[in-house]
């Protein structure tokens, strides 16, 4: 029996590598661990451009809540100078109550999307098929599988601590995703967590 997988490409996707956030970092003055016992970073980048933006939450020692958003234009050698600008976010709500709600949607404990892969797949059915083999006709069992793989949009580096537990993950185009598997955990989760940041504070508006 083969497993053949008919594999729908529709975008392309750039996401935010490991490299680019120690440069992010280092352009912004950011550490590359997190600073406080409770903090998130959320980094997003996509696309080909030179842009990103880093959201930014922590709690300090005297449980003092503040929301940062940090916009990154990388410089690119002949054409563009590199640019950084950062604002002070403001919240709907308390951002305690931001924060349980991530918590809630399993911050603490999301995989990267590439160990859920396998379930980004539609299952076929177990169909015998004709086909010619060295001159003759043979039948054979096969399983037709429909994967989707979105190769553009966005990408996402999520690093979270708090609770005593540490968590970072990487997710690429997650609402993409979730329009063809609403039914998968994670893609609800992760969706999630950037909505109530979305409605909280005004940032990455579809």
């Amino acid at each position: 029996m083969k497993n053949i997988q008919i594999l729908i490409i529709f975008l392309f996707s750039i996401g935010v590598s490991a490299q680019n956030i120690t440069e992010i970092n280092s352009d912004l003055k950011l550490s590359d661990s997190l600073t406080y016992e409770t903090e998130v970073r959320i980094y997003q980048g996509g696309g080909i451009t030179n842009y990103s933006s880093l959201f930014r939450m922590f709690q300090d020692k005297s449980e003092k809540w503040t929301a940062e958003f940090y916009e990154h234009y990388a410089k690119v050698e002949g054409q563009v100078e590199l640019r950084a600008k950062k604002q002070t976010l403001k919240s709907e709500n308390d951002m305690e109550f931001i924060f349980l709600n991530f918590i809630r949607s399993h911050i603490l404990d999301l995989p990267n999307l590439s160990e859920i892969k396998w379930k980004l797949v539609t299952r076929g059915k177990v169909e015998k098929v004709k086909m010619i083999h060295r001159g003759k006709e043979i039948e054979e069992y096969e399983l037709i599988n429909m994967q989707v793989a979105i190769l553009d949009g966005e990408g996402y580096k999520i690093q979270v601590r708090g609770r005593n537990k540490t968590n970072e993950f990487e997710f690429s185009n997650p609402n993409g995703y979730l329009n063809h598997y609403p039914e998968i955990d994670e893609l609800n989760y992760m969706c999630e967590i950037l909505n109530l940041i979305r409605t909280e504070f005004d940032i990455w508006k579809k």
